[in-house]
């Protein structure tokens, strides 16, 4: 299991299962009896298999299987009784007995250096065949009377309260290490669950020590009493509480001990832990604390929160119920009698709510301790995290752990001055954070060498953590400690102060950042600060005399967002910076990179229709008034994307061509590329495949070499939209094979650059070969893509256009009324949107589909509509598919010297674009009309060239041709 937001990797060291011989594996009443046979002992009493006096770990089923064979050494022991025997009356087949026996084999070495312990009789059963010394013994291998009394119980081992969920594999991995290293020591923040951990672990762990001891440290004022409790615990009676008397005494015993809240003691804990360890060779010691005891021979094992969903997940019930922090909250919440169900409605909530408490488990206990009086929308939604620190769990519970705000005191209370001071410093910052960024901002009183050890010394204490997953460290403060720390932070007053520096190194940060925009990774790196950035400007936007920081770090900031497709708060930032910006700098530069983010934001997720345009026109005039030829290039490309999307094809075309006048002034080959690209969209919309060809081919060349990412500053990558033209003129030539192998390329490529923008706008135009070419899976595949990606980012009219291509989908299975109906539905939202840039397309479709439903009338007046709207916007690349449609219409209904006509000049229209799938399709048409006739030399003079051309290719309009001749 990996945890959703530390990435920290679970149960490495687990081998399948539970090992038996730590009592974890439910098992059929044992024998008592130890056999050997050499090297091996086996105590079925204890679950134990050794090899020279070690453990040998073993599969539950499988020590089942060998205490069963060994019960009856010399005997052929049939297949089906040995499953009887193991299995009882569960059905399992001779696979799993294979399985397992397989199993039994490899741990007895059965084979190696010609040894044979366990022969199978064909068609009979298996046999143990070793020699076999059977004895009923005093005492057992452990130490202990094997028919004697069971081991001693842990008298002062705390029941559990409830069951313990989503730590079966932290339990799993600590019984493992215990066995493994002796000495292991939980560590994690308060509230995580170590003491649960721990002793779900003792519990599952007991039977393979005589001796257990639980000794609760909690409760102790001082570290000298830590000895007295654990003599207490380990029956010492002579009175002699110094650690070599304890050591002496436990010497010669096997026996786990727990040492549970060490944190406030560490310093006795760590000494009486490493003697322990260093002169009781049979000793395993278990400790918990929020920092480790730095002690001899511990093995530090770092409790990590419950998983929990992350943005975007966990937004049904069985979904969000599949991370252990959803499941824990709702089933405390079941049983404090609420009666609390987890609903799809409320999945959303509680997801936010397990994220915002940061996985802790005593949070989320405590939070569903509230549901019955305050119903999970109030906490989920209206309370402050400072109130949730208040919250009250059992009254049982030790005082600690009655509330957040105890545990949190209780950690904070055994800090240093210094830890202190930076740990409520460091709760400034609104998410994860560099090291750099919290010496500038939170250490400015400290020496670099202090400073450092301060925060590692927040480490080791489990208030802060490290992030170690990516390309730099980060550091990670939990929510309810950073709510604990900017209360400490308000009540000293040192808060306003504190978060003036945080505003300013952010704003600097920011102004450095461009460089880091032009590369993938660097651009991830950013990702990290958002939050930061976002606080930073939200502080200096509440003050009036911070304005113009305010408006510089908003319209540095919006690059970053682009870059990042947050185009839906990139938006919001720079509304928010234009409505505040006074009259002073209207007309700058500030105003133009402001406007132009604003545009192209509103490109990808909608507006109000106007909105982008006014804002582009805005951005541009500026631009030519300053002279900036590289942002008018830039702003330019945005502006005829937005016209594209509105359907304006001739007016695109225009702006592209004052783009390429423009490249004149400059010489950069980025740009000449950015042009190229653009002017190849533009071209080929309109119907000039071969000139729109060219252009892309431009594009690759000055492309060619360059190591910079090729990402415009307005949040598209121009080489990956010049392999989406590629692509779809490789179809309109006729190479159709080639033509999806460059698509899939394309939009694996736009995958991994990690822009959403990118990759939608690949999935959508490379992705457009899959509806060229009639592959409904392929489409479904690429559809159900866009659907996430539009939710995820806010963008609205790709979420319409994959509802309108579900209906295209539909029409070509044989579904018309339902395609018909999803593409009208969104058709019109599209609209809305002012996203018009295939319309023509699923207009096309949808004449069809009402000419499947009979509704001829309808058909024509859609085609009507469709071509109005081509002539009018300049798509001509869509014409030739439009005529087709009316031509089919009209052959449907009898009139079929208008279809012929119609389908002709569609043919003529194709050929004149240099279309050749085009072209097939309208041959097909003709072919089959003449076919009617009987005119079979007609029908093969306008296929068989095509078909000779293609005789290399394959494609569902292909495979019609071929058939119809």
């Amino acid at each position: 299991m990996r945890h959703r937001r530390f990435g920290c990797k679970f149960g490495s060291r687990i081998f399948g299962q539970f090992p038996p011989w730590i009592g974890l594996v439910p098992t059929p009443a044992t024998p008592v009896w130890k056999a050997t046979f050499e090297p091996f002992t086996l105590v079925p009493a204890e679950r134990l298999l050794l090899r020279d006096g070690l453990p040998v770990r073993l599969g539950g089923r499988a020590l089942d299987l060998l205490i069963a064979l060994v019960a009856r050494a010399g005997e052929v022991v049939g297949k089906r009784e040995l499953m009887q025997e193991v299995w009882g009356d569960l059905v399992v087949d001779e696979g799993s007995l294979r399985f397992h026996m397989y199993a039994v084999r490899k741990a007895l070495g059965d084979g190696v250096d010609g040894r044979r312990f366990v022969v199978n009789t064909a068609s009979k059963g298996y046999s143990f065949v070793a020699a076999v010394h059977r004895a009923e013994p005093t005492t057992s291998s452990t130490g202990r009377t094997a028919a004697g009394p069971a081991p001693t119980p842990p008298k002062a081992l705390p029941a559990s309260a409830s069951a313990l969920v989503g730590r079966d594999e932290d339990i799993a991995v600590l019984a493992t290490l215990l066995v493994e290293h002796r000495f292991v020591s939980v560590v994690g923040a308060g509230g995580i669950g170590k003491s649960s951990v721990a002793i779900h672990c003792m519990q599952a762990t007991r039977h393979f020590f005589p001796d257990v001891y639980f000794v609760d440290l909690s409760e102790l004022g001082d570290g000298a009493l830590v000895r007295a409790a654990v003599a207490a615990a380990i029956g010492l009676n002579s009175g002699d509480v110094e650690l070599p008397a304890i050591v002496h005494h436990l010497s010669q015993r096997k026996f786990l001990l727990l040492l549970d809240c060490c944190e406030h003691v560490v310093d006795e804990a760590a000494r009486l832990a490493e003697q322990l360890f260093a002169h009781c060779p049979s000793a395993h010691i278990l400790t918990t604390s929020r920092e480790p005891l730095r002690a001899e021979g511990e093995h530090v094992n770092r409790l990590q929160p419950l998983a929990f969903p992350a943005e975007g997940e966990g937004d049904t019930a069985a979904s969000a119920l599949a991370f252990p922090a959803v499941k824990l909250f709702v089933d405390r919440a079941a049983s404090g009698g609420s009666g609390f169900q987890l609903s799809d409605a409320d999945a959303p909530l509680l997801s936010q709510l397990c994220r915002e408490l940061d996985g802790i488990a005593l949070a989320i206990e405590l939070a569903a301790g509230r549901v019955e009086a305050l119903g999970l929308q109030a906490i989920s939604s209206h309370l402050d995290k400072g109130l949730k620190l208040r919250w009250h769990g059992r009254r049982t519970a030790v005082p600690r752990q009655q509330t957040l705000h105890a545990t949190l005191d209780w950690s904070f209370n055994l800090l240093t001055e210094d830890e202190r001071s930076l740990l409520c410093r460091l709760s400034v910052f609104a998410t994860s954070f560099s090291l750099e960024s919290a010496f500038a901002i939170c250490c400015f009183d400290l020496d670099e060498a202090t400073a450092t050890e301060t925060m590692a010394g927040l480490v080791s204490k489990s208030l802060i953590s490290v992030d170690a997953g990516g390309a730099v460290l980060r550091y990670v403060m939990l929510d309810t400690t950073r709510a604990y720390g900017r209360k400490k932070l308000a009540d000293v007053g040192d808060a306003p102060d504190l978060m003036e520096r945080f505003a300013r190194h952010f704003a600097s940060w920011v102004a450095d950042l461009a460089p880091a925009l032009k590369q993938a990774e660097g651009l991830e790196r950013a990702a990290l600060d958002v939050p930061n950035v976002r606080a930073a400007l939200e502080h200096l936007l509440a003050s009036p005399d911070r304005a113009r920081q305010a408006l510089d770090l908003a319209a540095a900031f919006c690059p970053l967002l682009l870059g990042l497709s947050r185009l839906a708060e990139c938006s919001r930032w720079s509304r928010l910076a234009l409505d505040g910006l006074p009259a002073e700098l209207r007309e700058t530069a500030l105003e133009m990179q402001l406007q132009g983010a604003l545009g192209q934001s509103l490109v990808f997720t909608g507006g109000d229709g106007t909105s982008a345009f006014q804002a582009f026109r805005r951005a541009i005039d500026i631009a030519e008034r300053l002279g900036d030829v590289r942002a008018h290039l830039h702003l330019l490309n945005g502006y005829a994307l937005l016209l594209h999307r509105d359907g304006q094809f001739t007016a695109a075309l225009n702006t592209a061509r004052r783009a390429q006048a423009l490249l004149a002034k400059v010489d950069d080959p980025e740009l000449s590329a950015i042009v190229d690209s653009l002017l190849g969209v533009a071209l080929h919309l309109v119907g000039e495949i071969g000139e729109a060809e060219r252009h892309w081919d431009l594009a690759f060349s000055h492309f060619s070499g360059r190591s910079t990412d090729t990402t415009s500053r307005l949040g598209f990558d121009h080489q990956i939209r010049s392999l989406c033209g590629k692509a779809r003129s490789l179809w309109y030539r006729g190479r159709f094979i080639e033509a999806m192998s460059v698509a899939d390329d394309t939009m694996e490529r736009a995958r991994r650059t990690g822009h959403a923008a990118t990759y939608c706008i690949a999935l959508v135009w490379a992705g457009s070969v899959a509806v060229l070419k009639g592959d409904a899976v392929a489409l479904t595949r690429i559809v159900e893509t866009v659907e996430v990606m539009a939710r995820r980012h806010s963008f609205l009219p790709y979420l319409h256009l994959a509802g309108a291509t579900r209906g295209q989908i539909l029409i070509a299975a044989g579904n018309p009324a339902a395609g018909v109906e999803l593409i009208r539905k969104n058709i019109e939202l599209l609209g809305a949107c002012r996203y018009e840039m295939v319309t023509s397309v699923f207009l096309t479709t949808l004449a069809r589909g009402l000419c499947d439903m009979s509704l001829h009338d309808a058909s024509l007046g859609t085609c009507d509509r469709l071509e109005a709207r081509i002539r009018t916007g300049g798509d001509f690349l869509r014409l030739p598919e439009a005529l087709l449609a009316r031509g089919r219409t009209l052959s449907t209904m009898g009139r079929r010297d208008e279809a012929i006509a119609v389908i002709e000049q569609s043919l003529g229209l194709a050929r004149t674009q240099g279309s050749v799938p085009g072209q097939l399709r309208a041959a097909t048409a003709l072919a089959r009309e003449r076919l009617a006739d009987g005119d079979r030399r007609q029908a093969g003079a306008l296929l068989d060239p095509l078909l000779t051309l293609l005789r290399d290719e394959d494609s569902p309009d292909l495979a019609i041709a071929r058939g119809l001749l």
